[in-house]
């Protein structure tokens, strides 16, 4: 038996950008499906065991909270769980979101069940039939076979542009930025000192000492929430593809020196002489992959400026240029301090199609702004957006800038 399915608005990835994007879209009065590839919600904060959601607020003693919205929802759904009261410093120095991934799962979980979105699991899309610059039916996989999915207008929330490289709209490939698999351990001491310098110190002497294999010696040791459990960020390998072969290569890479790193933390860093591993990944987390080429392209002196769109901005970014390059210590290309930009609504906007908007790290940027609006709360920000502009737009391409702002502001968004 054949399955067809039809909506309003159908959005592709059940990551931060994916879940605001449902939620904005159903919010402004359309019928929602979402598609999720995982068999659950998240993206990289659960997929790829990522805990901490950056970007909510600005930094230094000034700070003010630059995402609400859709993103408010999730911190206030996390609260009613016990898992969130504040935000904290990272071992950096900048302000997060400690999130452990089995709550977060959950809460994702009952955020969108209680919205009215239509969502599915476990679900792949394979195709997307386009004509004229609009799409026209998705193809999707899962267990039973393939069917389609039909929409007004389409949401490419995928992490990796995926549907907008199947819909035919202009992508670029970048991996200038290195991705991570995240690993965690368990049975640390607490209280001793995991600063990157400490870690590095670590490494190092393991070099010393004939150990061989690493990537990195710059990275960060987090604790879990109420465990002696902690995860560990310091794994760097440049991607140069999204092809299976290459991902095996790199994910498998990436798990040979889960264990070599665990070796060394238990040998040379203090507070790790008991600690055992727990599990990695599940995925390598990538920083950045496709991108799209938009009607506007968010620049360093966009971030520099701290630049304002009053007319046209649809999302806050506060996070500081945060640049993994291959092996070499994170640099902070455009500190943010207390001060945020605006992102306006045409970077979500691939040039000539008519059907389709992006959220998340994929919308259009450079280097140094594509590394700052690659965090999760920023997601969450242009997610809603490109939902709200779905919801509101026409298969023809015609959309009121005005109007989508105004909506965003009604459901609570910072703009």
């Amino acid at each position: 038996m054949k399955r067809n399915l039809s909506c309003d608005v159908a959005v592709v990835g059940g990551g931060s950008a994916g879940i605001a994007a449902a939620i904005g879209a159903h919010d402004a009065g359309a019928k929602v499906l979402l598609l999720e590839r995982n068999p659950y919600f998240g993206g990289q904060a659960t997929h790829s065991q990522v805990h901490a959601y950056c970007g909510f607020c600005t930094n230094g003693d000034d700070w003010k909270q630059v995402v609400k919205g859709v993103g408010q929802r999730v911190l206030d759904k996390l609260h009613s769980m016990g898992r969130f009261d504040s935000f904290t410093y990272s071992p950096t120095g900048n302000l997060y979101v400690p999130q452990d991934p089995e709550y977060t799962k959950l809460a994702l979980d009952e955020l969108v069940e209680e919205s009215g979105v239509d969502y599915l699991l476990c679900c792949q899309v394979v195709q997307a039939d386009t004509e004229g610059g609009r799409i026209r039916r998705l193809t999707c996989a899962d267990d039973a076979g393939l069917f389609t999915v039909e929409a007004e207008v389409y949401v490419d929330a995928s992490g990796e542009a995926n549907l907008s490289a199947m819909a035919g709209a202009p992508v670029e490939f970048h991996c200038d930025q290195s991705g991570c698999l995240v690993f965690r351990m368990g049975n640390v001491r607490h209280g001793m000192d995991y600063s990157p310098a400490r870690i590095k110190a670590a490494v190092e002497q393991a070099i010393a000492d004939g150990m061989t294999g690493f990537s990195a010696s710059y990275g960060t040791v987090c604790r879990a929430q109420d465990t002696d459990d902690y995860t560990v960020n310091i794994i760097s390998m440049q991607i140069p593809g999204l092809d299976a072969a290459t991902q095996t290569k790199y994910e498998m890479e990436g798990r040979r020196q889960v264990h070599l790193y665990a070796k060394a933390f238990r040998r040379y860093l203090p507070g790790f002489e008991n600690a055992y591993l727990i599990y990695s990944g599940p995925r390598m987390g990538y920083r950045e992959s496709r991108r799209i080429a938009g009607e506007y392209q968010l620049c360093r002196e966009d971030v520099k400026t701290s630049r304002k769109y009053p007319d046209t901005g649809i999302a806050r970014g506060g996070w500081g240029a945060e640049l993994h390059l291959g092996s070499e210590d994170v640099v902070f290309g455009e500190e943010r301090g207390a001060k945020y930009f605006d992102i306006p609504l045409p970077c979500l906007r691939p040039k000539g199609m008519k059907n389709l908007w992006c959220g998340g790290r994929i919308i259009s940027a450079d280097l140094i702004a594509a590394s700052s609006i690659r965090v999760m709360a920023t997601g969450f920000a242009t997610g809603q957006a490109a939902g709200v502009a779905a919801a509101l737009s026409t298969g023809r391409g015609d959309y009121d800038t005005a109007a989508i702002r105004a909506e965003l502001e009604r459901q609570g968004a910072l703009i």
